[in-house]
């Protein structure tokens, strides 16, 4: 059994420190260290051993040593020891990319922008220096580095921190693999709108993709057996510029990545990293810290990282919990005092984590590789995809998140969702076609892919509206499924919307313009940009294909906040999927039922995505569950009975004063 599989709590302390104060990290020491995480019954420790800073943790030839760690038997060699001596299992930490001192000792490494500056130079102030993957002479120095780690220490694994580019380089280094692979020069800037920049995007993502398999080759080769985790955050942190796709997470050996979104945005991750992940569990980071890292003495309370802990434990993830060393190398005990409560209530859980298979009867399709809008609107694969699973969860249907890395089983799905999609492997845009043709059902907004458009629909992209503020009338064919909206009191939609020539398909709306475009000098009323030029031009549409079928909108309707867009887009997902699922429930929207499917039954999670500060219980509701017979139900954490019944072929049962987190097992 690899040291992962068994391991659901897990924690860092950053260490990112300087050493001009000899104060600095003086104090740290590996017996207090170890003793706060026994209090937080930890299971798996990251330590530090270099940091965004550069300098090392041990006593390092290659680089610079930490002025507090310049010894033979350093003080983090011990805290390791001492770590394996309690049964735990050791991560080491490693930062790639980010690398100040390097960044400032060697000049040629340096990541450049098109003006011949880098980052650090041009920004008085600016506390990081990166230096570019790209650079033969950086990833040798970076083995170098890798090498001392490997006759050090003793690890279970190694994490390499900050796999993406933070920063649109233009270092010689980047000029030069750009010619040799493409020709020509390199573009000045990311440019979404042309096929040279996607092309750009594109390449430094492979590029990425390209350094995060050479490091994780080689720490294997020099490490035999250990595991490599690649910081994955920002996969869906940011935009595409990063390049950090499914292609870094091919070198992983399991998901993971420190997010700090709300819980919607968490669940969203949670779903996205079970898929995505080579091996379970997957690894959510969290960090102890309210609002932002830079709050270095604010703390969560127990309920709010109690919350986010039961949230990953509903998704049978490992919790990772982020502190923060004091400067003078000094940690708050209180901190591990409140992590080990929160553990303490997730313990219970832990034996079921490995156990069924998550249901997920609707599919979202995020597209890494799709972070961008082609028409220059703030929204993308991202930012929609969040927002069609959030609505999801709202209406209580069983939904999981798929995407260019985790496509082989769509077959599963009764329909799939594939919000402002653009940017698609080859690979998964053929599966998805595959899906559809073979009798699956889709919903995809945007006008991100012109090739599906295409296809599905015999579509051509003509044009985009000149402005935002624009609108979609239900035609006759449409009448009736766009909630309260009729063609003379249309949808709005503060988006620009392609104009398509459709040859194939039903039109249900059309686009509706205002009578001038925002900022022009004339306006038909003084605080808005109401309705006035109805055209004919597809909007939203239907189309038979193949053995399935598909609902296409030029707006992404799952990316709108309004009761009328959650009633527009749940009822083409019924129409596309129907009302027949395993797992349905009548939960408060802010509620989120998380279940597995098990030999024996079922693992049913309830999270009140919604809890407040102060213990509120929530409003009984039932579960309805598929079943042949009348089944057993547990509450696992005080074995109690919930009442329960059986009715139509399904297992009902009800769930009442729910305190933020529940889990049952259905027998």
């Amino acid at each position: 059994m690899k040291w992962y599989e068994n391991s659901y709590r897990r924690h860092l302390a950053d260490m990112h420190i300087e050493d001009w104060n000899p104060e600095f990290l003086r104090d740290f020491s590996p017996e207090a260290y170890l003793e706060n995480l026994k209090i937080a019954k930890i299971q798996t420790p990251m330590i530090y051993l270099q940091s965004h800073v550069g300098y090392s943790n041990f006593r390092s030839p290659s680089g610079h040593t930490h002025a507090a760690m310049d010894e033979d038997y350093s003080k983090i060699q011990r805290l390791i020891d001492l770590c394996h001596g309690e049964g735990m299992s050791v991560v080491g930490y490693y930062s790639l990319i980010y690398n100040t001192w390097a960044h400032d000792a060697y000049p040629a490494w340096r990541m450049i922008n098109a003006e011949g500056k880098s980052v650090r130079m041009r920004q008085p102030g600016f506390r990081y220096g990166f230096c570019c993957p790209n650079n033969e002479d950086y990833r040798r120095f970076t083995y170098t580095q890798i090498d001392e780690i490997a006759e050090k220490f003793r690890l279970e694994g190694i994490f390499f921190d900050m796999l993406f580019w933070p920063d649109v380089c233009h270092c010689p280094a980047c000029q030069a693999r750009w010619k040799k692979e493409v020709g020509g020069e390199l573009p000045a800037k990311l440019d979404w709108s042309t096929p040279e920049g996607r092309l750009f995007a594109d390449k430094r993502a492979e590029w990425m993709g390209e350094f995060a398999m050479v490091m994780a080759n080689y720490a294997k080769k020099v490490m035999p057996g250990v595991t490599v985790e690649h910081n994955y955050a920002c996969a869906v942190a940011g935009d595409f510029s990063n390049g950090s796709s499914e292609r870094v997470n091919e070198s992983c050996d399991y998901a993971g990545g420190d997010l700090y979104g709300d819980l919607y945005n968490h669940s969203f991750t949670a779903k996205y990293y079970m898929n995505v992940t080579r091996n379970k569990p997957f690894e959510y980071m969290t960090s102890r810290v309210t609002e932002s890292l830079s709050k270095h003495t604010l703390t969560k309370s127990e309920r709010a990282l109690g919350l986010e802990v039961l949230l990953t434990a509903a998704h049978h993830g490992a919790s990772f919990i982020i502190d923060a060393v004091d400067p003078r190398g000094t940690m708050d005990r209180r901190v591990y005092e409140r992590v080990g409560k929160v553990f303490e209530r997730q313990m219970p859980y832990e034996p079921y984590f490995s156990q069924g298979e998550h249901i997920e009867e609707i599919g979202v399709f995020y597209s890494t590789s799709g972070r961008y809008n082609p028409n220059g609107d703030d929204y993308d694969s991202k930012t929609a995809s969040i927002g069609a699973v959030r609505k999801l969860i709202t209406a209580n249907l069983p939904v999981g998140v798929v995407s260019n890395g985790c496509y082989k089983n769509l077959k599963a799905y009764k329909a799939i969702l594939a919000p402002a999609v653009a940017g698609l492997f080859p690979e998964a845009k053929a599966a998805l076609l595959d899906y559809v043709r073979e009798g699956g059902a889709l919903y995809f907004s945007g006008n991100g892919d012109p090739e599906l458009l295409g296809e599905f629909f015999g579509a051509e992209i003509l044009d985009v509206t000149r402005g935002k503020n624009t609108y979609v009338a239900p035609t006759k064919a449409g009448e009736g499924r766009f909630s309260e909206f009729t063609y003379d009191c249309p949808m709005p939609a503060d988006v620009r919307q392609a104009k398509v020539k459709l040859t194939r398909g039903t039109v249900l709306g059309t686009t509706t313009l205002p009578y001038t475009v925002q900022g022009d000098d004339e306006f038909a009323s003084i605080h808005s940009n109401p309705p006035g030029i109805w055209t004919d031009d597809p909007a939203v549409a239907e189309v038979a294909y193949g053995k399935g079928k598909v609902i296409w909108s030029a707006v992404p309707l799952e990316a709108f906040e309004g009761f009328q867009y959650d009633e527009i887009l749940l009822g083409f997902v019924k129409t596309l999927a129907g009302e027949n699922f395993t797992i349905t429930s009548t939960a408060p929207g802010g509620v989120e039922v998380v279940a597995f499917q098990t030999e024996e039954g079922y693992l049913v999670s309830t999270v009140d995505l919604l809890s407040g500060p102060e213990d509120v219980n929530t409003k009984p509701f039932v579960i309805s569950l598929a079943a042949h017979k009348l089944l057993s139900v547990t509450k696992i954490d005080d074995g109690t009975t919930p009442e329960r019944w059986y009715e139509d072929g399904r297992l009902l049962f009800k769930v009442g004063n729910l305190s933020q987190f529940a889990m049952y097992r259905v027998q």
